[in-house]
């Protein structure tokens, strides 16, 4: 049987056991994890009756998402943002590598998304939910800071209907040190704003562009937010396709107005329209929208309380799990082999533009965002319900070489140089991934392989 120690040196981060100590707290429970960290159910010892709160991780040594996140967070003070409560540094065995963590209030909830699956909801309560994540934003903007990543997974509804804005570990304050590469801020894909995409097109080759998020950008993330929560679907990017890249797609898909969809309250659809404005000037401040949601709270009718059950959002999760999580498991790991439809499609096909054989990206789900600062974890605190259905969210991590057989640059028009190597980018699948695809700065990509030399004589 091995030592106490011998075990102790063998512990991961993100499988930490009950009653492990990280300084004065002790695990009573992972929440969940991801990418960058493990959140874990933590109490503090030598206390009496000590409070349940929440304990993020790293995964990787000495990353400075949590310093960032921990700094943030104690620039902010309001009900609806979680308490930064202490931070710290753990160590797998004396000589191990040093891991930072932030340990912060315990929300106890679901995912908004998921709330909504659970009962029917109303206009009025949508209002309710969207003016308290806009006076998180709106306490986040004064500041000086930006969230970043705002989408339904990082907002829990508590059993009392509270709402509360999750996960700053993608957020930034004026100031701060840059840790990203690439053009775009931290975020994720279907949220991005109208500008922040014609940015991404304008300066696609240029190096060391870097595009500059605004407070506008988190209100258009809000609006996306808002318009999938009541319709079950997420709006089009609100720019022409050829400024975003080439996506396969010819024509401008129109918006649809939410309230032809829905039975909205015509305030709440007002109001979602104005988030999504193509001029970031005018959506207005998260401030001022939190205002008009609390007015149309009291000034809506009727029509405000008629329930309100998207029928996409279980249909999306039905569509989108199958393509990020299958197959597992095997003999061979992910690092040397791919998918058989993934070789399959590359032989076959060559060259051309895979995208339009993924899911629908309408129809998909949150995803987790994928970038250099981007998140610790995919969960924070929530109900276990919720834990249950994220149990499956690691992905492939980009490898820091190409792999074996993969095509090296110059790669065509349609595929992506990362690290090395030709990759092509599956667009209609957001992060997670699952472990069929690779992420990379937000987005889920498959290596471009280079197929078998034909045999130029018999064998022996």
């Amino acid at each position: 049987m091995p030592s106490w120690r011998s075990t102790l040196d063998t512990l991961s981060p993100e499988a930490l056991p009950d009653g492990t100590r990280l300084g004065p707290w002790q695990v009573e429970g992972r929440a969940g994890y991801g990418t960058y960290g493990a959140v874990y159910r933590v109490r503090r010892t030598r206390r009496i009756l000590p409070q349940l709160v929440a304990l993020k991780l790293a995964r990787y040594p000495n990353d400075l998402r949590f310093e960032r996140e921990a700094e943030l967070l104690t620039r902010i003070r309001h009900p609806s943002v979680p308490r930064l409560l202490g931070q710290g540094t753990w160590k797998a065995s004396p000589h191990g590598d040093t891991h930072p963590y932030v340990v912060m209030q315990w929300v106890e909830g679901l995912r908004l998304y998921d709330w909504a699956e659970e009962q029917p909801f109303t206009s009025r309560q949508v209002l309710r939910l969207l003016a308290q994540v806009a006076r998180a934003l709106e306490a986040t903007h004064a500041r000086q800071g930006l969230h970043r990543d705002v989408k339904g997974d990082n907002i829990l509804v508590s059993p009392e209907g509270k709402a509360f804005l999750m996960d700053f570990g993608c957020g930034t304050w004026a100031g701060a040190p840059p840790l990203t590469e690439g053009l775009l801020a931290p975020g994720t894909k279907p949220y991005r704003s109208p500008e922040a995409l014609r940015f991404q097109w304008e300066h696609r080759r240029e190096a060391h562009t870097h595009y500059r998020a605004t407070p506008e950008d988190d209100v258009y993330a809000l609006g996306v937010t808002a318009y999938h929560l009541c319709t079950g679907i997420y709006p089009p990017p609100a720019t022409d396709p050829s400024l975003v890249g080439d996506d396969a797609r010819e024509t401008l898909e129109v918006m649809k107005p939410p309230g032809q969809l829905k039975p909205l309250a015509p305030s709440l659809e007002s109001i979602i329209l104005r988030m999504l404005s193509e001029n970031s000037q005018d959506r207005g401040s998260a401030g001022e929208l939190a205002a008009a949601m609390e007015a149309a709270v009291e000034a809506a009718g009727p029509e405000a309380d008629k329930p309100l059950r998207p029928s996409g959002s279980r249909m999306s999760s039905q569509v989108r799990k199958p393509a990020a999580s299958e197959p597992r498991g095997g003999c061979l790991g992910p690092m040397v082999l791919m998918p058989l439809a993934a070789w399959l499609i590359i032989l076959l096909l060559g060259n051309l533009n895979l995208e339009r054989f993924g899911a629908s990206p309408r129809l998909m789900e949150d995803g987790e965002t994928v970038s250099v600062a981007d998140a610790a974890v995919e969960d924070l605190p929530i109900s276990s319900a919720a834990h249950e259905r994220e149990q499956g969210g690691l992905t492939l991590e980009m490898p820091k070489e190409p792999l074996p057989r993969q095509s090296r640059p110059p790669c065509p028009t349609n595929q992506v140089n990362i690290r090395g190597g030709c990759w092509f980018e599956v667009s209609q699948v957001p992060p997670p991934c699952g472990e069929s695809y690779y992420e990379w700065k937000g987005s889920c990509y498959f290596p471009v392989v280079v197929p078998p030399r034909p045999r130029t004589s018999e064998q022996p």
